[in-house]
């Protein structure tokens, strides 16, 4: 899709897929990073010509994820994909060069959802259940945690020049989409 400078969304191609796809990032400018549901393997890679296929040197857990229980995005300078997993309370980074991963728990991650880049190729991670923001660099380490006025925040992204936060809540009657202007001090 496109947005056009009236901010009219344009559909410019639509892909047939094999899998149930529940999140999407852009891995490079013709490659996306998708998470699947109700599948042994949790994130696929699609072309923007419609080509599936699988990460060859990631491992994921051995579970069977549904629609609303992981979460993905990719760190393309880092070769990184960053897996959410909801009941788990955990994110797991992936090197998807070297084959290297690690789980991250922590008691401020709790029903980690959605990921996005962020900053300086670090990654941002909503905690439905602590409300807040979980800032991590691609080792898992966390730098900060940012409470948000919203409950359960769902879905995050940050605009390309790396200004802007837009995150939005899962509260039927009690949406919320909220934009943050990213300070310095951040990144």
């Amino acid at each position: 899709m496109s947005v056009s400078t009236d901010n009219t969304i344009i559909l410019t191609r639509k892909i047939k897929t094999s899998y149930n796809f529940y999140s999407i990032c852009c891995m490079s400018p013709s490659y996306m990073v998708v998470s699947a549901h109700d599948d042994l393997c949790p994130a696929r890679i699609i072309s923007v010509h419609g080509v599936e296929s699988e990460f060859d040197h990631v491992v994921f857990p051995k579970k069977s994820f549904k629609i609303d229980e992981c979460k993905c995005t990719y760190v393309q300078s880092k070769n990184t994909l960053v897996l959410s997993d909801k009941y788990a309370h955990t994110v797991y980074f992936y090197d998807t060069v070297e084959g290297r991963s690690r789980a991250v728990t922590n008691k401020i991650i709790q029903q980690p959802r959605g990921a996005c880049v962020g900053p300086g190729d670090t990654v941002m991670v909503c905690s439905v259940k602590k409300n807040s923001i979980v800032h991590m660099n691609v080792n898992g380490d966390i730098l900060g945690t940012y409470p948000v006025d919203m409950e359960c925040p769902n879905t995050i992204c940050v605009s390309k020049d790396g200004t802007r936060l837009a995150m939005s809540n899962s509260i039927k009657g009690a949406e919320k989409l909220h934009v943050y202007i990213i300070s310095t001090a951040m990144s």
